[in-house]
């Protein structure tokens, strides 16, 4: 139910829709009934105990403190819950992926999953779309980006800058047949092409900022070997950027960043980033509610923006004005435990605990990045990934 939540979330539009969190959260709730009756049967813990188990718990208390003296009860409620359905996502997702093979098949699953999204955004960029139900003609996205079954092409980004390391891990870190090399390379071609297409230029620095993590890691860790492939990698993997982004009109995304769609723009962004400060500056310790952003905001967005943003466009001022400024420290603290345990795994004997930590964390890495210009955080399905790929990373015995 895990793998089947991976591939059918990101199809319905990133799961922004009511119905579909609600879909997720019934399926979240009969994983933990599944996983309650098989612990009743073998007398073992419900869930695995994980490695930021502590930090959890302080905050879903924050998160509860907010929502108890939230003005908005009802949006509290729901952001609360839709918290509540992550971490029981990680939780599962940690217990049930116990084996090798377990988290083989979910890797699988993620990147075959964000294989079909390129190849059919690819196709849907370039007018052949034969599902009436992936166009979406209510939303003003421009229409030369690549968004696949996504709203927005940032989102779509977010979902192949999550995969792509994983793939990469795959390549380096085990020995492969030609034709497996080959199959390997074209949905590598085809990711990569498709993230160009997004148009997204946060997608795009945090996708290199994730590649440049990973491979200098596999260049100066000494349990990873075959230094030379890692720089050919690096180099063939830098003239395809270089290759893509000269033939799309990502270029003139860059070089015009305070133009075009108003909320894509850097200056409306950071207009909004004000009104968020301001915000925040008045609820500061408690915020105004799980998942209550989008009701505030209206009274706190500076004039002259010309649409109403209801997102910050970046997730850390966001949680921040939702459940206050204590939810940073306790954020920073998860951070700091994943990656210290990622790094400590590197030296597993094993290669694929050893792969999989490395693209784990950098694929969190690339969505720290992009939590900085946009929020992928706030879409379920993109949200729900994460949490997966996040809990890939645990104590691990030598």
């Amino acid at each position: 139910m895990i793998c089947m939540l991976v591939a059918l979330t990101p199809l319905a539009r990133g799961s922004v829709h009511s119905w579909a969190i609600t879909l997720m959260q019934i399926s979240v709730l009969i994983c933990i009934i599944l996983l309650i009756m098989d612990s009743l049967k073998t007398s073992t813990s419900v869930f695995t105990k994980t490695i930021i188990t502590r930090p959890i718990v302080i905050l879903v208390i924050i998160a509860w403190f907010s929502m108890i003296v939230s003005h908005h009860k009802p949006h509290a409620w729901q952001g609360f819950l839709l918290l509540l359905t992550y971490i029981a996502i990680y939780f599962i997702s940690q217990t049930v992926t116990q084996t090798r093979k377990q988290r083989r098949i979910l890797v699988y699953i993620i990147l075959s999953t964000t294989f079909f999204l390129s190849i059919f955004g690819i196709f849907k960029r370039f007018g052949i779309n034969p599902f009436s139900f992936w166009e979406y003609e209510e939303l003003t996205y421009n229409l030369d980006s690549l968004t696949s079954t996504y709203g927005n092409h940032n989102h779509m980004a977010g979902v192949i800058e999550m995969a792509f390391p994983f793939l990469l891990v795959l390549f380096l870190t085990r020995t492969r047949s030609l034709n497996i090399i080959l199959m390997m390379s074209y949905m590598a071609l085809i990711m990569v092409a498709a993230l160009a297409l997004t148009l997204s230029r946060g997608g795009w620095i945090s996708s290199m900022g994730a590649h440049s993590f990973l491979m200098t890691v596999l260049f100066f860790h000494k349990q990873f070997k075959n230094r030379g492939l890692v720089l050919l990698i690096s180099g063939v993997a830098l003239a395809i950027s270089i290759l893509f982004l000269s033939n799309t009109p990502i270029v003139e995304r860059i070089a015009t960043v305070t133009q075009k769609d108003i909320t894509a723009n850097y200056i409306s962004r950071i207009k909004a980033w004000e009104g968020t400060l301001a915000l925040i500056k008045d609820n500061p310790y408690a915020g105004t509610g799980p998942g209550t952003y989008t009701v505030v905001f209206p009274k706190y967005q500076p004039p002259g923006l010309g649409v109403l943003f209801h997102n910050a466009h970046n997730d850390y001022l966001q949680f921040t004005a939702d459940t206050g400024l204590f939810i940073l420290p306790v954020i920073g603290w998860i951070v700091f435990i994943f990656f210290k345990t990622g790094f400590q795994n590197l030296t597993h004997p094993s290669r694929q605990t050893r792969g999989f930590s490395l693209a784990a964390m950098a694929s969190v890495l690339a969505i720290l990045i992009h939590s900085t210009s946009d929020f992928n955080m706030h879409i379920p399905a993109n949200a729900l990934a994460f949490t997966v790929i996040a809990g890939m990373i645990r104590q691990e015995d030598n």
